[in-house]
């Protein structure tokens, strides 16, 4: 190089013959893609297809890497991890990026949690109702808004304009008897519970407020086989517990649900399980 080019810069503009190697481009995308997470080409392929409506080969893939032009969806998805990859948190614990693409774009279940207790670890009462609009929820006690939240703030978002919905499974009925011998509780124990849970909502939520925000408190009882404990919020996100056998509602695992943007999911499917039970339910008080 001479003295006079040193330093100089050169327009691509003035050469109207150049074309970049876009495949090439595409190719080194790629790469670079899987490199970054420290994939193997299997590892990339297998991640891949579970982005896309279509299966990747380990062959494939390494023909987009080195010889081919890799598909327009591929670079697509590739960007995609790229962007996310970097280390997020849920709940405080670090998330590799196909539980963050995946679990976040395109499905909607948010967290899957062993018991209501680890959920609760993770997920407080107040994360989930303080600023809620619309609360629903229905189950045999519902300890998780009854207990687990402060009477004093569960009146004042009613105040606000909340709507509350709580179903209970009704007290001395007979399917909460079942419940009981199934848990091994004396007779009476959860159904006492359950009516001391149902006081706090009517008479001392409800009670303390004025006629109009007092009639957003709609409180009700069921007494059919208990199935689900199931909390929704604002349309958006749903909390459901199965009751299983011979298990308290605590010990039951967590789903954490949030309702898609495109139609299917479980959201729908919990949120049509409490509308049939509450047409269903017999009137309280």
């Amino acid at each position: 190089m001479n003295k006079g080019s040193a330093g100089k810069v050169v327009s691509l503009h003035d050469r109207a013959s150049y074309r970049p190697d876009l495949g090439e481009l595409a190719r080194n995308q790629l790469a670079a893609a899987r490199r970054a997470q420290d994939l193997t080409q299997a590892e990339f392929a297998e991640l891949l297809s579970s982005m896309l409506d279509w299966s990747v080969s380990p062959e494939a893939l390494e023909s987009w890497e080195t010889t081919a032009t890799p598909p327009g969806d591929v670079l697509v998805a590739a960007e995609l991890m790229v962007r996310r990859a970097a280390p997020g948190l849920v709940d405080g614990e670090p998330r590799d990026a196909l539980t963050q693409i995946v679990g976040d774009q395109f499905a909607d279940l948010a967290g899957v949690y062993a018991s209501r207790s680890e959920f609760q670890a993770k997920v407080s009462a107040s994360d989930l109702f303080d600023e809620a609009k619309d609360i629903r929820i229905a189950g045999l006690s519902l300890n998780l808004l009854c207990q687990s939240y402060s009477e004093a703030k569960l009146t004042q978002l009613v105040e606000n304009g909340t709507t509350l919905t709580a179903l209970f499974l009704k007290p001395y009925g007979h399917f909460v008897k079942e419940r009981e011998q199934e848990e091994g509780y004396p007779e009476g124990r959860l159904s006492a519970l359950t009516a001391l849970n149902m006081t706090i909502l009517q008479e001392r939520v409800a009670g303390r407020l004025g006629p109009e925000a007092a009639d957003r408190v709609k409180v009700g009882v069921y007494d059919e086989p208990i199935r689900f404990n199931i909390t929704l919020i604002d349309g958006q996100l749903c909390v459901a517990q199965p009751y299983l056998p011979q298990t308290r509602g605590v010990d039951s695992p967590t789903f954490l649900i949030r309702k898609r943007r495109l139609a299917g999911g479980l959201y729908p499917t919990f949120e049509q399980i409490f509308d049939t039970l509450w047409e269903r339910r017999e009137l309280n008080g």
